[in-house]
């Protein structure tokens, strides 16, 4: 079973649910996270087949590799059929796109929990990861959030579903995305979960300005980002997780002292001149997981 306080989420590498070969091939490029699509990478006419190819690739990968499904959205009739079709003890977590109502959420909990129980899955054990890509999904996001059961990671950002909802052209410094994005990670942080997951990035040859824009959304407070061409994954997860060893051996500080500090009842303290609670050392804590995981180090 995934531990989700650990895992990174860097990188959630997709592969259409009905393609053969990209879902043999989709585990192998050592993405944080997979993501078998039956939603806008299958064509309608294919979207029933794709159940059936997905569900038999599930218990094909790694015992390590975390495998979530993007389902079909609520608003399409096929979102009850795909959780029917997909879920079992080797899904780890079900990705629902398009999420535009605060009860949509607890929906898809109900339908998960009748799943779970009647399939001997860990009932609360399959997580979930709603989209936010329209325009009335962003207004409603603090409520979406707010509504969400405890399942449920953190908000994932549909920026192309997005931009075409807004008719906006995507360019390289993002400016015309810039509110959507600092409104889902606050909504995110404000609800209680973890760092929300940004969207592609979709000039899939360019790699410095993948590289770029990725600093950029870490800064804006995502902690991952949805990668669509497997030779992104890896800019994308040193860029999330890149430290220089004096920021490392800082961050290994707070640790280390804080820990130290409150095993004897104390959670104020100084570090090298600066104050340190419980919110600075959890900062702490989170860089120097996803720098370990980074070097490979999972200790």
């Amino acid at each position: 079973m995934v531990n989700w306080d650990e895992q990174a989420l860097r990188s959630l590498l997709f592969a259409p649910g009905n393609h053969p070969r990209r879902l043999e091939k989709v585990g192998t490029f050592g993405a944080d996270a997979i993501v078998l699509d039956l939603e806008d990478a299958v064509a309608d006419a294919e979207k029933d087949g794709a159940r059936q190819m997905t569900r038999d690739a599930l218990p094909t990968y790694d015992e390590r590799t975390v495998v979530f499904v993007r389902v079909n959205s609520h608003g399409t009739g096929r979102m009850e059929e795909d959780l029917a079709a997909i879920v079992c003890p080797d899904l780890d977590a079900v990705m629902v796109p398009k999420v535009e109502r605060a009860d949509t959420l607890p929906r898809v909990d109900a339908i998960l929990w009748a799943l779970e129980r009647e399939r001997g899955v860990e009932p609360g054990s399959i997580r979930v990861l709603p989209i936010i890509e329209t325009a009335k999904g962003l207004t409603l996001a603090e409520e979406i959030a707010f509504a969400a059961p405890a399942r449920t990671l953190t908000l994932a950002f549909g920026l192309g579903d997005f931009s075409t909802d807004l008719q906006v052209d995507l360019t390289q410094d993002a400016t015309e995305l810039l509110y959507a994005r600092g409104r889902i990670v606050v909504a995110a942080r404000a609800a209680g979960f973890r760092a929300p997951i940004d969207g592609p990035y979709l000039d899939l040859q360019n790699l410095e300005g993948l590289a770029d824009e990725t600093r950029h959304s870490r800064q804006l407070g995502f902690e991952g980002r949805v990668v669509v061409y497997p030779p992104q994954v890896d800019t994308v997860q040193r860029v999330y997780a890149e430290l220089s060893d004096e920021e490392a051996e800082k961050a290994q500080r707070i640790v280390d002292a804080f820990e130290s500090a409150e095993a004897g009842g104390i959670a104020s303290i100084q570090v090298d001149g600066r104050f340190v609670d419980y919110p600075i050392y959890d900062r702490a804590r989170q860089k120097l997981r996803l720098h370990k995981a980074a070097r490979g180090d999972h200790a």
